[in-house]
């Protein structure tokens, strides 16, 4: 990476941080939470006008032109804050559709996606499955796709979802338009609304497959979302970690701040070791990528367990560490938790990716 991508990258972290910060209100963040699909449309708006769609995008494509790198650091700054905005599944949508190869495929949905104008959802999950099945229940016959995928991240107000579905038995990706009438939309209360989640049924619904696809098309798109979302697993763990600490220098006990036990100090410790743990497995993923290495996809399921575990592991933490004021409603640890909860489950369980990470390095008896 050259000075001038690091000065570059640098600037939109500030930028973002600024940005976010006047969105994370407790209060703010709390209504989002009141009514199922929550969606922060004025984030949203504020993250489009400065181009945050594009930031992955090539330049001469109209992008900003800084990659993976400069998504991975805006979903950092996101995770840190806990608010919730499609940057993953517009940015992995646009790759898929790129990928294509299809230049009206692109005109319909790339540019829109990159812009902003559209919203996109990754719709991989079967329902009753907590992994990412590589054979799909939804049928793709004659560009008509039917069946139904478990809750989806922004499902409930994207425009468009890209889904894997079984066509004469191989997997393809397919993108789906959301606005007709063959689609349905259920919409129900999650442990975090603002993720603004919903099932998909599609009854005979016009969709476009994606080239030729593949399970080497799919595996891709998921291991890009999970880079993706590690990274922002890992701002939210970072996030957890700091509160603690500050509260435990801040709060007394036993005329002492609570920091000073060793229960305290060794909770601290391990969410720290934990975070930067899966902070180097999301870079050794995100430069193997980017330097087109055949094992990013293994090193992304690698980085997307560590930070699955790190924040889990110290959204909990966090609360146990601010006692009784940790679960109530107008604190921020509980913010992080359900993230934290989200997030571990929306791309599939830690068990499925233990598969994945398992099969990249030729163990193909992996426990389904």
């Amino acid at each position: 990476m050259t000075t001038e991508v690091d000065d570059t990258l640098s600037m939109i972290r500030d930028q973002a941080a600024r940005l976010l910060s006047k969105n994370a209100a407790p209060e703010h963040l709390n209504a989002l939470l009141d009514q199922a699909s929550g969606f922060d449309r004025v984030l949203w708006a504020s993250a489009v006008e400065q181009g945050w769609p594009a930031v992955s995008v090539p330049e001469e494509l109209g992008g900003i032109g800084l990659g993976w790198r400069g998504l991975c650091t805006l979903m950092e700054e996101a995770g840190r804050k806990a608010v919730s905005i499609p940057l993953t599944s517009n940015a992995v949508t646009f790759t898929a559709a790129l990928a294509s190869g299809n230049a009206q495929l692109i005109e319909r949905y790339a540019n829109p996606l990159a812009s902003g104008e559209i919203i996109a959802s990754l719709a991989f999950s079967e329902p009753g499955d907590a992994g990412l099945g590589q054979r799909p229940n939804l049928q793709y016959v004659d560009g008509k796709l039917s069946g139904a995928k478990a809750q989806a991240a922004f499902a409930a107000i994207a425009d468009v979802a890209l889904v894997h579905a079984d066509a004469a038995g191989e997997t393809v990706l397919v993108l789906v338009p959301l606005d007709q009438p063959n689609v349905t939309r259920h919409v129900a209360a999650t442990l975090d609304n603002a993720r603004a989640a919903a099932g998909l049924e599609f009854n005979a619904a016009s969709a476009q497959r994606l080239g030729t696809s593949g399970d080497t098309a799919f595996a891709e798109a998921t291991a890009l979302a999970a880079l993706a979302t590690a990274f922002e697993q890992i701002g939210g763990a970072s996030s957890c970690m700091e509160m603690a600490r500050d509260y435990a220098l801040e709060r007394r006990a036993f005329g002492q701040p609570i920091g000073r036990f060793q229960a305290i100090k060794h909770k601290i410790a391990d969410m720290y070791w934990r975070i930067e743990i899966a902070r180097g497995c999301a870079f050794d993923a995100l430069e193997a990528y980017e330097q087109k290495n055949p094992l990013w996809i293994g090193l992304a399921a690698a980085a997307r367990l560590a930070a699955i575990e790190a924040f889990d592991f110290s959204a909990r933490e966090n609360i146990q560490t601010h006692g009784g004021l940790g679960v109530t409603w107008e604190a921020m640890p509980h913010h992080y938790y359900r993230r934290a909860r989200c997030l571990a489950l929306e791309l599939g369980s830690s068990q499925s990716w233990r598969n994945h990470l398992l099969s990249s390095v030729g163990y193909d008896n992996a426990v389904q």
